[in-house]
């Protein structure tokens, strides 16, 4: 994908404004001059960590193949039968366990959303026409399900909603879980990886590979 930035100088003599306009450098006020400077040194930093923690990724990636992998086989060699690996978690450590690595597979769900619109009016069709226990639980459940942030449908809430299929038998909360589960479909399965350090008062430390929470 090209990038659409482009850096400027003082030894550029015309400079390109974002409404597409021509101004001479002369015109270019000293904080303007400054901004772009360190506009430019801030991305190009970023764009070396990008590409770090890309190479970072591929890396963690591969180990955590080769260690499912050797783990295993050394699980086949003993119990003389094959390791499945499924969805959730996966630990390892180095020998003296200084090193902690989790890492967590998840399934991407993607929504058919004229499916769930449907299946939202037969949940709201069900609370609407119900009392007790179970109406003041489902019905937090689809407000949080269906109102998340961003206005996006929050997959871990519509999963609890679906875990009372067995003990709702109204007709309506029967239909809205099987619409719920014609509209999910997987996307694609996403890797998640933390790598943590043993301090010297025995507890782990995150390594903080995360902006948001520094």
């Amino acid at each position: 994908m090209n990038t659409a930035v482009k850096v400027y100088t003082t030894k550029d003599k015309t400079w390109i404004n974002a409404a597409g306009d021509p101004v001479p450098v002369g015109y270019v006020t000293k904080p303007d001059i400054k901004k772009e400077s360190m506009a430019a040194k801030i991305r190009k930093a970023a764009l070396n960590v990008e590409n770090e923690l890309k190479e970072l990724h591929t890396a963690m990636n591969a180990a955590f193949a080769e260690v499912k992998a050797l783990v295993a086989q050394e699980f086949e060699i003993k119990n003389n039968r094959k390791k499945e690996f499924g969805k959730g978690a996966f630990t390892w450590f180095n020998f003296d366990k200084s090193i902690k690595i989790e890492a967590e597979i998840n399934d991407i769900v993607k929504w058919d959303n004229s499916i769930m619109t449907e299946a939202l009016a037969c949940l709201n069709s069900y609370i609407n026409g119900t009392i007790g226990d179970s109406h003041e639980l489902v019905k937090e459940l689809v407000n949080d399900a269906f109102t998340g942030s961003k206005g996006m449908i929050d997959t871990r809430k519509v999963f609890q909603l679906l875990k009372y299929e067995p003990k709702i038998k109204d007709k309506r909360f029967q239909k809205a879980c099987a619409l719920i589960k014609q509209a999910s479909s997987v996307d694609k399965t996403k890797l998640y990886m933390r790598v943590s350090e043993k301090m010297e008062n025995g507890e782990y430390r995150n390594i903080n590979l995360n902006f948001s929470s520094l």
